[in-house]
């Protein structure tokens, strides 16, 4: 069975983010890259968890007909989780952080298109940083929209 639009830019997501290695020319290396499990999450920090938001249908142009398209804007967040380790590493969790978010951003751009899946890749923001009391990890959010089309009888075909 063929994968939806939407499931395939999303594993495109996910492989882009995994690239994101100091041998690429990054900053950082991501110790993994998940989309959330109801298990749990087990990595070592720096980490990166894809959560998928809302998929809005938006109207702008006529629905019908077979070969008719649905227009749709996919909302993604890219959750990072740093911890700052003393050992390896002499930078503060913070500019650890800092360093890891423009990674995400410089890499999410270099396909926008996420293989001609998509229109585009839109950074729409970036969250505050959470500390939790008494860890030693930090988090964050970089926000995406992700306008994308598909056949209107078929979500499986792109547009």
């Amino acid at each position: 069975m063929a994968e939806s639009v939407r499931e395939r830019i999303m594993k495109n997501l996910q492989a882009a983010l995994q690239g994101i290695t100091v041998g690429n020319g990054f900053t950082n290396t991501l110790n993994a890259v998940e989309r959330t499990l109801q298990r749990g999450q087990s990595h070592q920090p720096p980490v990166a968890y894809l959560i998928e938001g809302d998929d809005d249908v938006l109207a702008d142009g006529p629905l019908s007909g077979n070969d008719a398209l649905l227009s749709r804007a996919l909302a993604v967040g890219v959750v990072l989780v740093v911890q700052q380790d003393e050992d390896v590493d002499a930078r503060s969790a913070s500019e650890v952080m800092n360093s890891l978010i423009a990674d995400v951003q410089k890499q999410l751009q270099v396909d926008y298109r996420r293989g001609e899946l998509a229109i585009n890749t839109e950074e729409t923001g970036v969250s505050p940083v959470q500390i939790e009391e008494g860890q030693p990890v930090l988090s964050c959010a970089v926000a995406y929209r992700i306008p994308y089309r598909h056949r209107r009888l078929d979500p499986t075909i792109a547009g």
